[in-house]
């Protein structure tokens, strides 16, 4: 089970730059995308750690998938703009708890 608290952490830190991004970008339209990713993220990686098994697994898998097409389009409008490390910060940490997780659903599955 490990493994599942290694990815329960990337979301952690996932949500809560997201959450801190939040707070910077206050007022702004693109703020509901950070609130939403800060949600998803801090739920998901305190399920992986508290109640970590194939359930959380595959909310996991269901929230990475969601997190790579919105802050990989996200990523893709900040192509020529000041923001693009912070773009590829928030896809990174939230794609790689997920993939984390999903390596790690065999483990679970046996558990």
């Amino acid at each position: 089970m490990g493994g599942l608290k290694l990815a329960g952490g990337l979301w952690i830190i996932a949500g809560l730059s997201n959450l801190v991004i939040a707070f910077a970008t206050f007022g702004e339209p693109i703020m509901a995308l950070f609130i939403v990713g800060a949600t998803v993220g801090l739920a998901i990686g305190a399920l992986l750690i508290a109640r970590p098994g194939p359930g959380a697994v595959r909310r996991s898998s269901v929230a990475g998938l969601a997190w790579l097409i919105a802050f990989g389009a996200y990523a893709l409008i900040q192509l020529d703009k000041q923001y693009l490390s912070t773009a590829v910060w928030l896809l990174a940490f939230g794609v790689a708890g997920a993939l984390v997780a999903y390596w790690r659903r065999a483990a679970v599955a046996s558990a």
